[in-house]
């Protein structure tokens, strides 16, 4: 079903029940539908945000169980801040387990990208949590940075080679 045949069916539904606050006798059925209508919006905006938030905290722990790296991944510390990310510019090539921390005021992301590798988190990380991204690098040059396109200009990109 639609939200407009589902609004439809509430306003008039509510119309007939004469399910309005008020004297229903004093209300025009423009005024009552009104009426109507801008509480199902408001209803349906609250069980939007709901869900998102279900939904982002869902896909936060499934990212979290499915990221942890492998024992014999190599560690590499990133900080993500407002302006960019540190880290080390030069890596040995194998399984490298990005430990992601975001020092930042707002959600940022990482992403690492060169080789026909392009990886990052499901999900933006948020301000001051830290999250693990494992990748297998190959010997070559990569190019690092948070990967949220509104983000872009604002941060440095990190140009990383690997041995």
């Amino acid at each position: 079903m639609s939200i407009k045949t589902f609004c439809s069916c509430v306003t008039v539904a509510a119309w007939f029940c004469g399910s309005v606050p008020g004297r229903a006798e004093d209300k025009t059925a423009g005024e009552k539908t009104s009426e109507v209508w801008e509480k199902t919006k408001t209803k349906t905006k609250d069980i939007s945000h709901q869900v998102a938030e279900t939904t982002r905290h869902v896909a936060d722990d499934v990212e979290n169980a499915i990221a942890k790296p492998d024992a014999d991944a190599r560690k590499v510390e990133v900080t993500i801040t407002d302006t960019g990310a540190q880290v080390a510019r030069t890596l040995k090539a194998g399984k490298t387990a990005f430990v992601v921390t975001n020092r930042g005021k707002e959600r940022h992301n990482f992403e690492i990208e060169g080789n026909s590798l392009e990886k990052r988190f499901w999900l933006g990380i948020a301000a001051n949590d830290t999250k693990t991204l494992q990748v297998d690098l190959k010997p070559g040059t990569y190019e690092a940075d948070c990967g949220i396109k509104e983000h872009t200009g604002r941060e440095q990109k990190v140009k990383l080679t690997v041995k």
